[in-house]
């Protein structure tokens, strides 16, 4: 059988085609949010006793409802990074931290997220409102916006707090900005561990005028 000069040709074209690299793009880094509070040394206790925290769903702005990594680059200027991505929604994942940094922190009480049944008997609702929360122009990571303690029964808050917080990652990587804003998170729970644990014995799920317990949120 002969081959003819041509398809020698076109045989060793392909041959060479094959061995030239093909220009490399980024690969995709993952992120996730982390629990990091620490256990105090005088974990703060509720004069009514232990009882259960429920934590209610996140709000964040939509610009940082997304996959991929949100960092301010200049006052009203936001950069989206393709090849930085969360491992999970963002709103799921800072509503996952904060429960569990106040499980550790109110190691007295047992801490659930929402949803849960409705036989469950909530003593405190929290509910968090972020406006802010990522990287900003001048490296530091930020975290603003306001936490509501609800009694378990009843709409009428027992106490509004606005929260204005940072942090300085140390340098310029991604990864070090995502353990600062883990880091904000546990100094969000600590605000309301104290703010729980300073509430009078008549609060909770037993205040007065309460009403029907609203499916959570």
């Amino acid at each position: 059988m002969r081959i003819t000069g041509s398809a020698v040709a076109l045989l060793v074209a392909g041959a060479l085609a094959g061995c030239v690299p093909l220009k490399r793009t980024p690969g995709a880094r993952f992120f996730t949010l982390r629990p990091v509070a620490e256990r105090p040394a005088s974990p703060a206790s509720n004069a009514a006793g232990p009882g259960i925290v429920g934590v209610l769903s996140v709000s964040l702005p939509g610009f940082l409802e997304r996959p991929q990594l949100v960092a301010w680059s200049a006052p009203g200027e936001v950069r989206v990074d393709e090849f930085l991505r969360w491992a999970e929604p963002l709103e799921a994942s800072v509503a996952r931290v904060l429960t569990e940094d106040l499980e550790t922190l109110l190691p007295s009480h047992r801490v659930i997220r929402s949803p849960w049944a409705r036989s469950t008997t909530v003593q405190y609702r929290v509910r968090a409102e972020l406006v802010r929360f990522g990287l900003q122009p001048g490296g530091e990571v930020a975290l603003s916006g306001r936490f509501v303690v609800l009694p378990g029964q009843s709409e009428r808050a027992l106490l509004t707090r606005d929260v204005e917080l940072r942090r300085d990652p140390g340098r310029a990587d991604a990864g070090r900005a995502v353990e600062a804003m883990s880091s904000l998170l546990a100094d969000l729970a600590a605000q309301v561990a104290q703010a729980i644990g300073a509430l009078p014995p008549d609060t909770g799920e037993n205040a007065p005028g309460a009403s029907a317990q609203p499916a959570p949120r």
